[in-house]
């Protein structure tokens, strides 16, 4: 019996692990890595211009850098007018999201409602189908990475404006210049779903999507609610990760699948081994930065290609920036590994036990 089983469950798992027939969206990698640089840049100028020590300059500046990102993002696509208007808008919508998040992160019920409440937001958006699901999916990492990392907070609101104002200017110039180039040259739209563009504005999508979009938009609010309360309480820092992996196992538009959670934990994997090669043979210190620019390049670009080389790259990026390129990764990445395989058994615990509708099963996705 064991022959026989064997050889399909090793065929899941490989099938799994194949990429997507989607084209890699490599130069929407090197946009954005370009957008990250410019306004990081910029944004670290005008922040001494304005006054601002070298003690604490980059936690000041990452804030714009996590709004900027996701602002570029989302204005991708569509016709330069229409680009130019959701570079603004979205890259405005950064500053109060980010602004709610400093004030919620050490307020447990405040950060595990607020967290929840913005899942559940990009969730009603999913339900209404594409482009609105990747909308909604903007505003919530807009809102869950400064949550998470403690971007801005104990920023004096003044260099907090000014970052956010000088990184809108370089979002919408830059999304000028992308409209600039050659169709064929111009970076491609990253869509949240696989889901086909709605015609009909705001219309719902068709059953039975519809009620499974729901279950899983309202499991997500919850486990993502409990673990922002959970970090909160405990102001424990490894906390982190496992909020990282809920939010990537559960999130409001996708429902949890096997595939998504073994693509999940083999891209963990690589991104250790690679982060122990970097700590063995890179000394701390600025010749680290060199692994982020492939890593933001890499998570952008298999998004949808390859979800378990995206997560390699988010990964890369998460623990350099967070354990700071000056210091050893080992703690990190112990806790990156050890937390991974927390939040996957909390996500699989949430998806299977939340009675919400129909209780689900674990499935393949493909």
């Amino acid at each position: 019996m064991a022959s026989e089983v064997s050889p399909s469950i090793f065929g899941r798992v490989r099938l799994a692990l194949t990429p997507e027939p989607t084209p890699v969206l490599l130069r929407t990698g090197i946009a954005v890595l370009i957008d990250v640089l410019v306004v990081f840049a910029v944004v670290r100028t005008a922040l001494v211009f304005a006054g601002h020590g070298e003690v604490g300059l980059t936690h000041a500046v990452l804030p714009a850098v996590f709004g900027g990102i996701f602002g570029f993002l989302g204005s991708l696509g569509g016709s330069a007018r229409s680009g130019l208007a959701r570079a603004l808008l979205l890259s405005l919508a950064s500053f109060p999201l980010t602004l709610l998040a400093i004030a919620v992160r050490d307020v447990p019920i405040a950060a595990g409602l607020a967290l929840a409440a913005v899942a559940a937001g990009a969730g009603f958006l999913a339900w209404h189908g594409e482009p609105l699901a990747t909308l909604g999916s903007v505003l919530l990492y807009m809102f869950f990475l400064p949550l998470v990392f403690g971007a801005g907070s104990g920023v004096p609101i003044g260099y907090l404006a000014l970052g956010f104002a000088v990184m809108v200017v370089c979002s919408v110039v830059l999304r000028g210049i992308v409209a600039l180039l050659p169709r064929h040259r111009r970076a491609a739209r990253v869509k949240a779903t696989d889901e086909a563009t709605h015609t009909r504005r705001f219309a719902l999508v068709a059953q039975p999507q519809l009620s499974r979009l729901r279950r899983t938009t309202l499991r997500s609010a919850i486990g993502l609610g409990i673990g922002a309360f959970v970090m909160a309480l405990t102001r424990r820092h490894d906390a982190v990760w496992v909020l990282m992996t809920l939010i990537a196992l559960i999130p409001p538009a996708l429902p949890l699948t096997i595939d998504r959670l073994l693509q999940r934990l083999a891209g963990t994997a690589v991104a250790m081994v690679l982060l122990t090669a970097v700590d063995a043979l890179v000394p701390p210190g600025p010749w680290r930065l060199l692994a982020l620019a492939p890593g933001i390049v890499i998570t952008i670009a298999y998004m949808r290609r390859s979800y378990t080389l995206s997560v390699m790259g988010i990964s890369l990026v998460a623990v350099l920036a967070y354990a700071q390129v000056q210091a050893p990764l080992g703690e990190a990445l112990l806790f990156r590994g050890m937390d991974t395989l927390i939040g996957a058994a909390i996500a699989i615990a949430v998806t299977l036990i939340i009675p919400v509708g129909r209780r689900p099963e674990p499935v393949w996705g493909r």
